[in-house]
Order: C-alpha cells, then structure tokens, then sequence
C-alpha cells in the first residue's frame, strides 16, 4: 500500500485534482514506481516528481499512464488540460530583431506649396517608400491569425469556466478545498458487491485495502465501492454500491461520522477509515 507524501500547500487545486487521479490510478493498478517506470518511457524519478507534484507531467505521460494502468484517458487527459492551464510558461526568448536598412525619405517638391504647408510628409498608398510598405504590411497579415487565436482562447476559457469539473457547488469554501473530488464516468455504470472479511482485526469488503487514501463528492474509483459497503454494513445507507462519491454516499458517510464523534465533513479520510474498519458494530 503505497503511503504518499502530503501535497503542498500552495499547489494550485486544478493540479492537487490531476495528482491526486494519478495515485490513485497507480494505487489501483498495484504497480510501483520501477514497475511504472518499466512500462512507460519515463523515468521512476520523473515518476516521483509527477505524483508528488512537484512538476505538472506532460500530456503523453499521462495518456500512457491511463493505459497502462487501465484508467479512463478521456477524463485524465481533460483534468490535465486544466491543470496545465494552472502552469505559468516562461515567455520564449525574442528572437533576433530585424533592423532593415534606412533609406533616404522622399524629399518633397520646394516649388510645391502644398508641401511647404504640410507639417510632416504625407504618403498614399502609390508612393510609399519599400521601408514604410514592410512596416505596414507585417501587421496586416498577422492581425487575422492573432485574432482567430484569441477567439479561440476566450471560447475555451468560457468553456472551462462554466463546466468547472474541479468545483463542487454545493460546498461550503473551506469544505471545497480540502475535498479531493474528481469527476469520471469509470465505475458509474456498475454496481459492486459487498464481500466483508476480517483479516488483523479489521474489516474489509474487497474493493481496497487502504486506511489513508482520502475520498469525498465527485471522485469514482473502486476504493469507494468499500467506503460505500463498510458505512452500509455500519448501518448507514448509501442508497447504492457503484463506486460514485454522490451526495447520497456523503450524507450516509456525514451520519456515520456524527455517530462516531469525528468531524461530519463527509470525507473519507484516515481516522473515519480507521472507524469504518471497526468489525465490531
């Protein structure tokens, strides 16, 4: 059972969400990081840099994390787009600039008096200078592109703002934050069995194994089809066994709590997974 390190603090949320999808995705398949690192084309350190987020993993990296550990690509590779967008880049160094060489400025007709009265020189499109053409004519020919990119941008930035996969509505700010809710469709479909066990004094219903693994609304893996079995099997209904950290579940697992004298926050962390693993109830 792998034992993480405690994100930090000041990790961005949209990148807490994709490192906390990844351990759990490693932790499910069982593979450890050399093993990780065998499979893919990365490194174990790059390995220990992704999921304790000290670095955002490039696109590829996750995509063949998902496949190998049999996770949902679509849903991974969507929280990293967001985490991404999270990321500062460092703006590219300017390239050398072009210093196109001087050439002398028409001078005006003396006899013309329309000349003498004008302040500055005045060029039509017919006689511009080649200097004052390149000039004029670079702005042009971006100014179409650049628009269809920040077209682009603002509709994507709209996009993502108003689906938001990383929030939940209905929690209160200093529950949203510590909450590890993550949106996927992997288990949603299905509904799981309750097999309860009871192996060095503690009970188990086949689905995981761990006691420190933090759960709350929004995350589907099968580590909550257990939560779901052990609060069920401790009286508390979860009106459902699919692995779906719903509102039902959170209310159920809020009850239990409340009747074990923790914290009602309605995540599943170490001291209630310590309390759901009691047999003797």
């Amino acid at each position: 059972m792998s034992r993480w390190k405690a994100l930090p603090e000041s990790l961005d949320p949209r990148v807490r969400q994709l490192v906390v999808q990844l351990r759990q995705l490693k932790d499910h398949s069982g593979l450890s990081l050399a093993a990780l690192a065998s499979r893919t084309s990365y490194s174990k350190s790059s390995w220990e840099r992704y999921l304790n987020g000290k670095v955002v993993p490039p696109r590829q990296a996750v995509e063949t994390m998902a496949d190998v550990c049999g996770g949902d690509r679509i849903n991974l590779t969507a929280l990293w787009e967001v985490a991404s967008s999270a990321v500062v880049q460092e703006p590219a160094a300017p390239g050398p600039r072009e210093h196109p060489q001087q050439q002398p400025e028409p001078r005006a007709d003396a006899a013309d008096p329309a000349h003498e009265q004008t302040q500055g020189p005045v060029h039509t499109r017919g006689t511009a200078s080649p200097r004052e053409r390149r000039s004029f004519g670079r702005p042009l020919r971006r100014g179409p592109l650049a628009a269809a990119v920040a077209i682009v941008l603002v509709l994507a930035a709209a996009a993502l703002s108003a689906a938001q996969p990383w929030e939940e509505p209905s929690a209160e700010p200093r529950k949203e934050a510590r909450s590890t809710a993550v949106p996927t469709s992997t288990y949603s479909a299905r509904t799981f069995p309750c097999h309860f066990t009871v192996r060095d004094g503690l009970l188990y219903a086949g689905h995981s194994t761990t006691v420190t693994d933090e759960y709350g609304v929004g995350t589907t893996v099968e580590a909550v089809a257990e939560v779901q079995c052990l609060v069920k099997r401790h009286g508390f209904d979860p009106k459902g066994i699919d692995a779906s950290f719903g509102p039902n579940t959170k209310a159920a697992v809020q009850r239990f709590q409340r009747s074990r004298h923790l914290d009602d926050d309605g995540i599943v962390g170490p001291k209630t997974w310590r309390a759901l693993r009691k047999p003797g109830d």
